[in-house]
């Protein structure tokens, strides 16, 4: 295997904190000996996320085995997850506008032996993108700014569906926050705010089309959420256990945030 020299979008200062989140995790851990520093450690794991190589490529790039890349990805994975912002700190993101977007998305997934269950045989399949794959919810302030995802979810699971089982819809609710999402979210109820939904059989009336054409607009900041998210390349197709797409996604997002407080400073 052939390996080159490449560069990576990031600065010293977040390699430098993430480097201090690894080493601190090891701390916590056995403390045992480490092929690789805590620096190098981060750029593996940074390496993984925005290239999405696989963990051969990693090992043979940094000097490792296969099993020490996924070893060494995985504790990194690990030290960031538990740092996302909670649904309560979400909350409190809305400020004195009490106003936020809900939306969800499809992580594909690479293909695997599925999780059937007795109502569906291949849950992590999802009939309108065609794929497999995880539905994760995600909420952001009415700028399109990430405050907070959601546990990641078999793919043929409903948005609204989703949204009920991570405390979205009772959590906005009870606190009296206006959270607009699209049709997906239709009988959600509480204060999420939905398109008016189109009469069977019949069409939008004038006002109902300047409803949905309004609501439409207030959404449109949370795609940049997503977009953002998904320029880590490993999120293009993600070939770790379904189990661990949560857990990966909430790193993505500490990294993210931290990123963008370092840019802003």
């Amino acid at each position: 295997m052939v390996t080159y020299r490449a560069t990576l979008d990031v600065t010293s200062d977040l390699v430098s904190w993430l480097e201090n989140q690894i080493a601190t995790r090891r701390d916590e851990a056995d403390g045992s000996w480490r092929a690789l520093t805590p620096w190098d450690q981060a750029i593996v794991l940074l390496v993984f996320l925005a290239k999405g190589d696989t963990f051969a490529e990693l090992g043979a790039h940094f000097g490792i085995g296969t099993e020490t890349a996924r070893r060494y990805v995985n504790e990194g994975i690990d030290a960031l997850a538990p740092l996302a912002p909670t649904l309560t700190e979400a909350i409190d993101a809305s400020g004195e506008s009490r106003r936020l977007l809900l939306d969800g998305t499809l992580i594909p997934l690479w293909r695997c032996d599925t999780l059937a269950t007795e109502t569906n045989p291949d849950p992590l399949y999802n009939a309108k993108h065609r794929e497999h794959g995880m539905n994760v919810q995600a909420l952001t302030d009415t700028s399109g700014e990430l405050v907070f995802l959601g546990e990641a979810r078999a793919g043929s699971t409903h948005d609204v569906t989703a949204a009920r089982l991570d405390g979205i819809v009772a959590a906005v609710s009870d606190a009296d926050v206006e959270t607009t999402g699209d049709s997906g979210y239709q009988g959600a109820g509480g204060t999420v705010r939905t398109p008016v939904k189109r009469p069977k059989g019949k069409g939008h009336n004038g006002w109902e089309k300047l409803a949905n054409t309004a609501l439409a607009r207030l959404r449109a900041p949370v795609e940049r959420a997503f977009a953002a998210l998904k320029r880590w390349r490993v999120l293009d197709t993600v070939r770790i256990s379904p189990n661990r797409v949560t857990a990966l996604l909430q790193a993505i997002f500490v990294i993210h945030r931290k990123r963008s407080s370092l840019a802003r400073a």
